[in-house]
């Protein structure tokens, strides 16, 4: 509950609205737990005091044990003497208010009102609970109780908002094309003409509208907390149901096949991803603005597997499928210019990659509405470039540029400011600036602690940069405890035998190795040439990177003959994947330099 109040982000149409404290904000106030404020002594310590007086609001967890527990209620009661008896709320979790006994969960300073004295009288009170007792108010109803007596709204409002914005979060992209539509059919009724292409679309827009509400009225949102709705499942349902049972309406199954399409992508899933927008593509007409879009996010997709030639392929199809002078021309352009920036960088020409991500956050500055995450994205992309081809300082403003926006924008505690906070400490670990780079994928962690579950794949990445950071500083337990922390990550989402979780072995095995622990470090080595070789079989860069390791590693171990072979097989590996590309050399070997 406590992580439920603090990243509860209120709806949009309420933040602003006048309130008893001022505008209504986007977050909540940061929420105090007393857990470890409970003092040893007789009396409530100086700090919880404090923090009580600075507190706007008091939440009381209410049970038979906090109904006997003489803290708990001398909390209570000071609150109330300094706020009044207004502001503190009460959450029922177990036992039954009123019933006295051992299964009383109100305590005194809650079921009684204070005197003019300021001490407890005998006058009852009876304040309004939020119950997420079995059969009551449910997780849900209860955290909107909460939020709508903190922010001082009104919890018929909060409730409705926000299951419409729950229902929204799977349909957001096909609803804002049916927004635009409709606007576009509204001023087109002129003539005859237009007038049955706007029938023709209203048509579609209401099609489109009962196919979505169709696929996801299953849930009841006033009431379920998200994380017990099967999302995926209702998204699996969507996706088949469009591509099957509108196989005659092609306009309506190719707008809800690019949305599902959408969705798997943002969910890390690019083979139903691909599949969906496939599908659409086949449905959709030959020009126009769908089209494109379409084609650009199956070029994200390709980029994420690192296939050039279908990235440049998807591009030119994309940029050749609008007509330039369109009002949604513009917007197209700049994600046609970023996407020719990331193929750029698949390709190793960092300063073509770096001109063109420029060029493409010009053209989303120029656009009206907001584009902070647009903007954003491209600055640390362009960023990464820039570091590849050692320009360091004007990255390092990039970065900044985009972290400082992300934090006005979204605050500290959002996904995309941790983010930031990750590419930044990479530059910095890239330019040799340890101490920056470990303050800053400290912040992110934390960052993605608090805000996705811990065991996202999200965190293990940063985790990966962050062991390789503590290595470089020469902290090889805070190394390995990061790293080791990521490898478990990994395997509990992907499997023992994933590529995530050798790669996690593999930089353990730097740490080990720094610490002068050679065999721990070559078990570790072991542990990954197996994944290696069942993820990326024996000719891979990969393994030309391990082989260099283990010939470091030996070397630095005093196993002069092991090191060599290790190197020559290195070097041999290499120039098979890069034939035209400079060779290792023993000294790359030993001392480590790239190649």
């Amino acid at each position: 509950m406590h992580q439920a109040l603090e990243t509860y982000r209120l709806p949009r149409a309420l933040i602003g609205t006048p309130s008893a404290f001022g505008p209504v904000p986007r977050r909540l106030p940061p929420v105090f737990r007393d857990r470890d404020e409970l003092p040893a002594s007789g009396d409530l310590g100086e700090k919880l005091r404090n923090a009580l007086a600075d507190s706007r609001f008091q939440i009381v967890l209410c049970s038979p044990r906090a109904a006997q527990s003489k803290w708990v209620n001398e909390e209570i009661l000071t609150f109330k003497q300094i706020h009044g008896e207004a502001r503190t709320l009460a959450l029922i979790v177990s036992g039954e208010p009123y019933s006295g006994g051992d299964s009383e969960c109100f305590p005194p300073a809650l079921r009684f009102h204070l005197g003019p004295d300021g001490a407890l009288s005998d006058d009852p009170a009876e304040p309004i609970a939020a119950d997420i007792r079995p059969g009551k108010d449910g997780r849900r109803l209860a955290l909107l109780k909460l939020v709508a007596g903190i922010a001082d709204v009104r919890l018929d409002s909060l409730v409705r908002r926000d299951a419409a914005r729950r229902q929204r979060r799977l349909m957001w992209i096909t609803g804002a094309s049916l927004a635009v539509m409709m606007v576009t059919i509204g001023l087109a009724i002129y003539a005859e003409t237009q007038r049955r292409v706007a029938v023709q679309q209203q048509l579609l827009a209401n099609r489109s509208l009962d196919f979505l509400i169709g696929t996801f009225e299953i849930a009841n949102p006033a009431t379920e907390n998200p994380r017990t709705i099967t999302a995926l499942t209702i998204l699996n349902r969507a996706s088949r149901r469009a591509g099957v049972e509108l196989k005659g309406e092609p306009a309506v199954s190719a707008r809800l096949l690019r949305a599902t399409g959408e969705i798997y992508f943002n969910l890390g899933l690019p083979k139903e991803a691909e599949r969906d927008l496939q599908s659409a593509l086949m449905r959709e007409p030959e020009k126009g603005e769908e089209r494109a879009r379409t084609l650009l996010k199956l070029a994200a997709i390709a980029y994420k597997r690192g296939d050039l030639d279908e990235i440049r392929k998807r591009i030119d199809a994309a940029a050749a499928s609008y007509p330039k002078r369109a009002s949604y021309a513009p917007e197209l352009d700049a994600e046609v210019l970023e996407q020719r920036g990331r193929a750029k960088i698949i390709d190793g020409h960092y300063a073509d990659s770096a001109r063109l991500l420029g060029e493409a956050a010009q053209r989303y500055g120029q656009l009206s509405g907001d584009h902070t995450v647009e903007l954003g994205r491209v600055w640390m992309l362009e960023a990464q470039s820039l570091v590849r081809i050692k320009r360091y300082d004007e990255a390092d403003a990039l970065f900044g540029r985009a972290l400082a926006s992300y934090i006005a924008t979204f605050g500290i505690n959002h996904l995309l400011t941790a983010t930031a906070y990750q590419n930044r400490a990479w530059a910095d670990f890239e330019r040799g600036q340890t101490a920056a780079a470990a303050a800053g994928i400290k912040k992110a962690v934390a960052i993605y602690d608090r805000v996705l579950e811990g065991n996202h794949p999200t965190i293990g990445a940063a985790l990966l940069l962050m062991g390789r950071i503590r290595t470089a500083q020469g902290d090889t337990a805070g190394a390995l405890a990061a790293l080791d922390r990521a490898r478990a990550l990994y395997s509990k989402l992907y499997g023992p035998r994933n590529a995530a979780v050798g790669d996690a072995d593999f930089y353990a095995a730097e740490a080990e190795a720094k610490r002068g622990a050679t065999d721990a470090a070559l078990a570790r080595l072991a542990r990954t040439k197996l994944i290696y070789d069942e993820n990326y079989g024996p000719d891979d860069p990969d393994q030309v990177e391990l082989l260099t390791l283990r010939s470091r590693i030996l070397a630095a171990g005093g196993r002069k003959a092991d090191a060599e072979r290790d190197c020559a097989a290195a070097s041999a590996l290499h120039r098979k994947l890069e034939p035209s590309g400079p060779g290792l050399t023993a000294e790359d070997c030993v001392v480590g330099t790239a190649s």
